[in-house]
């Protein structure tokens, strides 16, 4: 899976004419984003995909923009910065947690997943933390959040088509999704564990 940074790029491209004349703080757009997550998330859980599509869009727009205006402007705080990350982190387990329970995900599956994505989200910020440095060179948010607007497509899918129940193996469809998403986090766990490694080689 090739990683999401050059697309980061080009959003802050996009965004910094918008962000030059925008009348509302970083931190507002901040919290703008994490309540139309929170939206998501009940959409999710409601099994209106499509609809969770749309606010799962325009949230994930709005995180991204929040960090724009924050540099344009001359407003990057430390309060800023940790807001940002509490609100990704809050908003990935509750998004992850939505469609999961919407589909039915079987509990253990449900919260295995739950804890690896979680301790991928907490590993990245810890290395943050510990060397000044960010790096999206390995799976990450843009990639969970890219999975978490497929994801309910296919979900929109199987349901209309009355395929939510095909089995394989033991494992419904969307069981069979949840753990190659699994599969996905311990892989950006492990390569976030040789960044640290080479991180510290090089000190």
């Amino acid at each position: 899976m090739p990683p999401m940074h050059p697309w980061r790029e080009r959003l802050g491209r996009w965004f910094t004419p918008l962000a030059r004349g925008c009348p509302f703080s970083p931190n507002s757009i901040t919290l703008t984003a994490l309540a139309l997550n929170v939206v998501a998330a009940w959409l999710l859980y409601s099994r209106n995909f499509l609809l969770a599509i749309l606010f799962l869009a325009i949230g994930g727009l709005a995180d991204a923009f929040d960090g724009v205006v924050a540099r344009v402007q001359g407003k990057s705080t430390r309060f800023g910065d940790f807001l940002d990350h509490f609100a990704d982190r809050l908003s990935d387990l509750l998004l992850i947690s939505g469609w999961l329970l919407g589909n039915r995900v079987r509990i253990e599956i449900t919260v295995a997943v739950l804890l690896v994505v979680m301790l991928q989200g907490y590993i990245g910020t810890q290395l943050e933390a510990t060397w000044r440095e960010r790096n999206y060179d390995s799976i990450g948010r843009g990639e969970f959040v890219l999975a978490l607007v497929v994801l309910p497509l296919i979900s929109h899918i199987l349901n209309a088509n009355r395929w939510q129940l095909v089995a394989f193996g033991g494992l419904v469809i969307v069981e069979w999704l949840s753990i190659v998403l699994l599969i996905a986090a311990v892989l950006g766990i492990v390569q976030r564990f040789l960044l640290a490694l080479r991180l510290e080689r090089t000190e």
